[in-house]
């Protein structure tokens, strides 16, 4: 008798090693605020002048993610991280030359390139899991803690220590130590692609490639609605009269408590089904949002605040999750990437336009329909990927992992 092959991926080792190079994907993203005042202290700029910098970066970062599907399975995963590794930090340390502003958006866009094909390839070697909800859980998880610890350490023990050039430094060592370091213990391709494209007998492409899209945009559709109201959390705390540090406090509680559901989200997996923990996060998230809209206590603005991060890797995990099992040529994962950039470059975008227009309710509306949005196109993913395995198991023609 053959003892069942076990899938590379889903080991522990390489669950905390793909999910450190992840981390380094996301580590400008999560660190944005801090990075963007430096950068406005240090060169004058103004705010419209960062919103340009932001933009090069998602720009870079987005372009990388829809061009990893020329090249993630054709280079070994090792060498796309440690190229892209190598781009993000020599960008980052290039800073230090006090480069032009012009010069500084090229950089910007060079390093949001890099950290796109690094969460690109994330995207990819998690979606080679056979256990996706699992996998893409912990991968949320993981990748939220470095940015989480940066956030807290770079203004408190970095900068007035070592100033400006200390944190410019610290983020390139973390983009080091995290996307090339971990390596040795990252596969070098997909296994999984392998065995797909061996296999004499598949779902029908075109019904894959239905639930893949519909995972894909809940997910860009779900992304936007956050970060239009993550990119004005300060405010609305500041426009209710707390006090700076304050809000800082609760803002890097609310990273680790986003960590906390992508690893709930992990542990919990497929134990009840796909939709119903997505529909009672997301009832938890829109609960967040009715608090921030009617806070006028520090104690509403943390439930808020918490309810409101806390889905954001929970449903990530379920929407990549269904989109990496569908996938079946494992390359339309990487697309995930390119969901993270197009709603962190439309998400506040949006937001500050309905604020400027109707006040800071708008963008939690804009939010909280998005996310009921969201329930109704995973909803119809999910069910048509329940409709496929019925199939699948009246024809008895494969079997793959159940929902």
């Amino acid at each position: 008798m053959k003892t069942p092959k076990t899938n590379p991926i889903d080991t522990p080792s390489v669950y905390v090693c793909a999910g450190l190079v992840s981390g380094a994907g996301a580590l400008l993203l999560n660190v944005l605020p801090v990075l963007f005042g430096a950068f406005a202290e240090r060169f004058g700029l103004g705010e419209q002048q960062l919103g340009n910098l932001a933009m090069a970066m998602n720009l870079g970062f987005g372009a990388f993610g829809l061009a990893s599907l020329l090249w993630i399975h054709r280079l070994s995963w090792r060498v796309i991280s440690a190229l892209s590794s190598a781009l993000v930090a020599g960008a980052i340390m290039f800073v230090l030359r006090d480069p032009s502003y012009e010069a500084l958006l090229a950089i910007m866009a060079l390093a949001g390139a890099g950290t796109g094909a690094l969460y690109a390839l994330a995207m990819t070697i998690f979606g080679d899991s056979s256990q996706p909800e699992r996998a893409f859980g912990f991968k949320l998880g993981i990748e939220t803690v470095p940015g989480a610890f940066l956030l807290i350490v770079l203004p408190v023990a970095v900068a007035p220590v070592w100033g400006f050039d200390g944190m410019l430094i610290t983020i390139a060592i973390a983009m080091v130590v995290m996307g090339i370091l971990p390596l040795p213990w990252v596969p070098r391709r997909s296994e999984r692609r392998l065995e797909v494209s061996g296999t004499a007998v598949r779902i029908a492409s075109t019904e894959s490639r239905i639930i893949v899209w519909l995972s894909l945009v809940a997910s860009l559709v779900f992304l936007t609605g956050i970060m239009s109201v993550w990119a004005f959390l300060e405010l609305m705390g500041k426009k209710t009269g707390l006090a700076s540090d304050t809000i800082g406090m609760v803002l890097a509680l609310g990273f680790l408590i986003n960590a906390g559901g992508g690893f709930i989200a992990s542990a919990i997996g497929l134990k009840v089904g796909r939709f119903m923990p997505v529909a009672v996060i997301i009832l938890a998230e829109l609960l967040g949002l009715v608090a921030l809209a009617q806070f006028s206590s520090l104690v509403t603005y943390v439930a808020g605040v918490i309810c409101f991060l806390f889905s954001i890797g929970f449903v990530l995990a379920y929407t990549f999750g269904v989109m990496a099992e569908f996938d079946l040529s494992g390359e339309l994962v990487a697309l995930g990437a390119l969901c993270l950039s197009l709603g962190a470059a439309f998400g506040p975008a949006i937001g500050g336009v309905l604020i400027e227009a109707f006040g800071y309710s708008s963008v939690l509306w804009f939010s909280g329909v998005c996310s009921v949005a969201v329930l109704a196109i995973y909803g119809a993913a999910v069910m048509r990927a329940q409709l496929t395995f019925q199939r699948i198991r009246v024809s008895g023609t494969v079997v793959m992992s159940g929902l």
